[in-house]
């Protein structure tokens, strides 16, 4: 069938009309949007989702937010590479340091807001009755889940552990075996474990509480003591509301306490 001049006319009228609605959704509506850029470690998520939330219904309702979730190495990479943002969150202040240190975080802008604890994740009711780090490390139907320690605060944490009880050498001839995987995050570590890809996480205890019905904590002698801290810092190039967001997040550690985060003074 062919289409008169009048038809074509109507068609390129509804199109041009669609693509315009479609444009004006993107923008809101036609209202402009300001985007906050933030860099965070994905163990501390939900926590900073909702307080995020709460800071846009408070303070900046024409905001959107961009997230880069990642491991804190990979967060402070990709802030490297974008040339500044709005917000770098850790789950330990060895990434927080560095970012200092090269000049990407602001000096002095480091707060701790609570504490995190290395320790065992398992399935809920742990099916293999794991009791401890070195009894995962020395059975042989056990796949042990450890962050990177190149790039992965509970990886580096993990590996201080290893090193120090005499278990690095174990370790490094289990990862070429295969028995124990290196994860690119401390929550890909947990979620190996949900997902019945790895038995035992060696990662943080928010998972614990952040999913009580699919996995469990198996407190460990090695790993007790071994605290990380949640750092909030403000990229040293920022925008105009960073600041702000800056001090609603520390104002609002609270929050993270709910996730199983440990508040500062225990």
């Amino acid at each position: 069938m062919k289409l008169g001049a009048r038809h074509i006319a109507v068609a390129l009228v509804i199109a041009a009309a669609l693509l315009a609605a479609a444009y004006y959704s993107l923008l809101g509506g036609g209202r402009e949007y300001t985007v906050i850029r933030i860099y965070a470690d994905r163990t501390l998520q939900e926590p900073l989702e909702e307080i995020v939330a709460s800071f846009i219904d408070e303070q900046c309702g024409a905001c959107r937010v961009a997230w880069v979730w990642g491991s804190s190495g990979y967060t402070l990479s990709r802030l490297s590479i974008d040339g500044g943002g709005d917000l770098y969150v850790a789950d330990d202040s060895h990434f927080p340091v560095k970012g200092v240190e090269e000049g990407l975080l602001e000096s002095g802008s480091l707060a701790v807001v609570g504490y995190i604890r290395l320790t065992l994740i398992v399935r809920e009711g742990n099916p293999k009755n794991v009791t401890s780090l070195v009894d995962a490390l020395q059975r042989p139907d056990a796949v042990i889940a450890v962050g990177n320690p190149e790039h992965v605060s509970a990886g580096v944490l993990a590996r201080r552990v290893f090193e120090e009880a005499g278990l690095a050498g174990l370790v490094d001839e289990l990862v070429k075996e295969g028995r124990v995987k290196y994860a690119s995050s401390a929550a890909e570590a947990a979620s190996w474990v949900r997902m019945g890809l790895a038995d035992v996480a060696v990662t943080f205890n928010v998972y614990a509480t952040l999913w009580p019905e699919e996995l469990d904590e198996v407190r460990d002698p090695l790993l007790a003591g071994v605290k990380a801290p949640v750092v909030v810092a403000l990229p040293l190039n920022h925008g105009p509301l960073a600041e702000d967001l800056y001090k609603y997040v520390v104002s609002h550690a609270y929050v993270f306490w709910k996730y199983g985060v440990e508040p500062p003074n225990g």
